[in-house]
């Protein structure tokens, strides 16, 4: 711009000379217009140049910004898509995760169920293994040793010398030997019965599981019953068939009433009593046998020959005094 006011006051100045100075001056006045025009248009290159070139570093330092923009926002779509596909991922498996949980659960009931139902039938098992022993059980009541079997010449009177003793499961001695002298040689024990529901047989239950007895005479054929000798006291315990080697209180309660309780239905049904009674084994016997009192879990006592005891050899009298004679 100085140089264009430059060139503008040259020319005023050139016109200021006289008329006779003007004709010496063009050659010099349109020097100065080539210069100016020179001038202009370098200038005006210039400043296009210097406007190109600030318009094309503007507008690469736009263009810049922007692709960095574009490049930050397609940077930030992809980590957006990224985290999508994430997210949908991370659903999948917590779908996959609860299903499986599901599933779980489900096996878990399962498992539970058939442990249970094992557990059952395991118990069931061994309830019926236990009836099915009892059933067939054959509990040791008693052992009778004939001793001597002789006949009085004076009389012709039979008399068995019988030794009564009371015996447990594992077929042990329980209280001393008793020795009897019966008439006749079919001897008789009188004993009273408890046969409980089979329903609690075949349930193996402890108290009502197998038939008890207790023993109450011994005689012989020629003898009444009430001649007999006693060999459970009445009311008294059991000694060869109390629950668990002594007497329970069910099992008492039983023998304190049996006759009370045998005449009446309704209080044996409450105490699961399928019959109650008095009853005897008898078998005629032979010097130097012995016999066993067996009962079965539902049934009542059973005599016979034990043949281990017989095949061992008779029993000998003992050095104690005579056993009494009836009568």
């Amino acid at each position: 711009m100085r140089v264009l006011r430059v060139v503008e006051s040259v020319r005023e100045c050139t016109w200021l000379p006289l008329g006779r100075e003007f004709s010496k001056t063009m050659p010099i006045m349109e020097n100065l217009r080539t210069l100016n025009s020179l001038v202009r248009t370098l200038l005006a290159t210039v400043l296009v140049g210097g406007m190109v070139t600030a318009g094309w570093y503007g507008y690469q330092t736009y263009r810049g910004a922007d692709r960095e923009l574009e490049s930050v926002q397609r940077s930030l779509a992809d980590r957006e898509a990224a985290l999508a596909r994430t997210r949908q991922d991370l659903d999948s498996i917590r779908q996959q995760l609860a299903a499986r949980d599901e599933e779980l659960a489900e096996q878990r009931l399962q498992i539970d169920q058939m442990t249970e139902e094992l557990l059952q039938k395991q118990q069931e098992i061994a309830r019926l293994d236990t009836a099915l022993r009892l059933h067939k059980m054959e509990r040791r009541l008693a052992q009778l040793s004939v001793l001597d079997v002789e006949t009085d010449p004076e009389s012709g009177q039979t008399f068995s010398t019988i030794g009564f003793l009371e015996m447990n499961d594992a077929g042990e001695p329980i209280g001393p030997l008793r020795e009897f002298q019966l008439e006749g040689d079919v001897v008789y024990v009188d004993y009273r019965v408890v046969k409980f529901d089979d329903s609690y047989v075949e349930q193996a239950d402890l108290e009502r599981g197998t038939t008890i007895c207790l023993f109450n005479r011994i005689f012989g054929e020629y003898q009444r019953p009430s001649e007999g000798f006693t060999l459970d006291e009445p009311g008294s315990r059991p000694g060869s068939y109390a629950l668990g080697g002594a007497v329970s209180e069910f099992e008492q309660q039983i023998w304190d009433d049996f006759w009370t309780i045998a005449n009446d239905p309704r209080r044996a049904e409450e105490l699961g009593i399928r019959a109650l009674h008095g009853d005897a084994v008898s078998i005629k016997v032979q010097a130097g046998n012995t016999y066993r009192i067996t009962v079965r879990a539902s049934g009542g006592p059973e005599i016979q020959v034990d043949q281990d005891a017989t095949s061992q050899g008779a029993a000998t009298i003992s050095n104690s005094p005579p056993p009494p004679r009836p009568g």
